[in-house]
C-alpha cells in the first residue's frame, strides 16, 4: 500500500477527529476536568479563574471555527488565547487543553510543523498519563505526515509498556510502518494490538479492517460465544 502526501494528511485529520475532536471538544465546553477541579481548589483560585475564563473564550472560537473554518477572526482568537494559557498559565490544567486545541487546529489547515511544536509543548508540561498518551500517539502521527518515521517510532517507544496503552500504541505503530511500505511489520503490529483487545474481550472494528487489509484476521473474543458469532 502506497500513500501520497495529501492522503496521509487526510487519515492524520480522521483519525484525530475519531480519537480527539469529541475528548478535547468536550473538555473546552465542560472545562472543569478532574485535574482542572483539584487545581480549582487549590490555593491559586484567581489564577484558575483567570484560566478557565480564557478557555471558555477559545472554546467559543473553537465553535466559530466549526461553523465556519475560513472565519479568519475566529482563528486570530484561538491561536492568541492558546498562546495566552500556555505562556501565562503553564501550571493550570487549561495549558495542556490549549495546546492540544492548537495542535488540532494546525492539523485541520494542513500545519503540520505547528501541530508538532504544540503537541510538544503539551507533553512538557507533564500532564497526566491519559493525555500523554494521546498527546505522544497524535505527535507520532504527525511526525509520520512529515516522513519523519524513525522519531515517530521513537515517540512510541518512549509510552514503554504500558497495558492500557498498548492497543492504541501498537495499532499507531503499525499504520506508521504501513506508511513505510514494511507490511509484514505492520501486520504484526496490528496482531499486537488485537491481542491486547482481545485480552480484554474489546473489540476495535476500525482495528478489523486493518487488519483484513494485510491478511489478518481479528481474534477470538470470549463475548463471541455470548452472543453465537461462529469459529
Amino acid at each position: 500500500m502506497s500513500y501520497n502526501e495529501d492522503e496521509t494528511l487526510d487519515q492524520l485529520k480522521t483519525w484525530w477527529a475519531r480519537y480527539g475532536t469529541p475528548l478535547l471538544l468536550s473538555v473546552a465546553v465542560v472545562l472543569l476536568s478532574f485535574s482542572g477541579w483539584r487545581y480549582w481548589t487549590s490555593s491559586q483560585l484567581e489564577a484558575a479563574s483567570e484560566a478557565q475564563a480564557l478557555q471558555q473564550q477559545m472554546a467559543t472560537a473553537m465553535q466559530r471555527l466549526a461553523v465556519n473554518t475560513e472565519d479568519k477572526a475566529a482563528n486570530t482568537d484561538v491561536q492568541r488565547l492558546g498562546q495566552q494559557l500556555i505562556n501565562e498559565y503553564a501550571r493550570t490544567p487549561y495549558a495542556v487543553d490549549a495546546a492540544l486545541l492548537l495542535a488540532k487546529r494546525a492539523v485541520d489547515t494542513g500545519d503540520l510543523a505547528a501541530a508538532e511544536k504544540q503537541l510538544r509543548a503539551a507533553i512538557d508540561l507533564k500532564p497526566s498519563a491519559e493525555i500523554t498518551l494521546l498527546a505522544k500517539t497524535r505527535l507520532a502521527r504527525v511526525l509520520a505526515a512529515r516522513k519523519q518515521y524513525p522519531a515517530a517510532l521513537a515517540v512510541l517507544d518512549e509510552l514503554g509498556d504500558d497495558d492500557a496503552a498498548a492497543p492504541l500504541v501498537a495499532e499507531v505503530r503499525g499504520d506508521i510502518l504501513l506508511l513505510q511500505g514494511q507490511r509484514d511489520a505492520a501486520a504484526k503490529a496490528y496482531a499486537a494490538a488485537d491481542a491486547a483487545l482481545a485480552a480484554r474481550d474489546e473489540a476495535r472494528p476500525v482495528l478489523d479492517l486493518k487488519l483484513a487489509d494485510v491478511g489478518l484476521t481479528p481474534a477470538k473474543r470470549a463475548s463471541d460465544a455470548d452472543s453465537g458469532v461462529s469459529p
